[in-house]
């Protein structure tokens, strides 16, 4: 604690924040390679009732390109557009079309679902 006759950290203050500055560092690097490992693109999972039906490298997806879930062995009237490595729901027929609003999803941990039709997407950065 600063103690109020001093202007500047005590030396175990200077320690503890360097510490927590070199994790924050090291945490962030090892993040960064991770990322790194792949080209930095996810893998674009898709669920139809909590049951995972397809993954998509985006790695592979450049070019836009639509791939309607029955190509995908589901037959719900949803499509996905993939495009610059990023995915998202298009031609979706539901009453709200919500999940048409989530846009384009290309970072790990992010999701995009359509809840009438029970579909989701999820991206796994491994």
């Amino acid at each position: 604690m600063i103690s109020p006759n001093k202007k500047g950290l005590s030396r175990v203050e200077r320690k503890i924040l360097f510490w927590l500055l070199a994790a924050a560092v090291a945490a962030t690097l090892l993040l960064g390679l991770l990322r790194m490992d792949r080209g930095g693109y996810g893998i674009a999972q898709i669920y139809c009732d909590g049951t995972l039906v397809a993954s998509l490298d985006l790695a592979d997806y450049q070019q836009s390109r639509i791939i309607p879930l029955s190509q995908l062995g589901v037959d719900l009237p949803v499509s996905f557009e993939l495009k610059d490595h990023k995915i998202r729901f298009v031609n979706v027929t539901c009453p709200d079309h919500l999940c048409e609003g989530f846009g384009f999803i290309s970072l790990p941990t992010q999701t995009a679902v359509c809840m009438p039709n029970r579909v989701s997407v999820l991206i796994d950065g491994r």
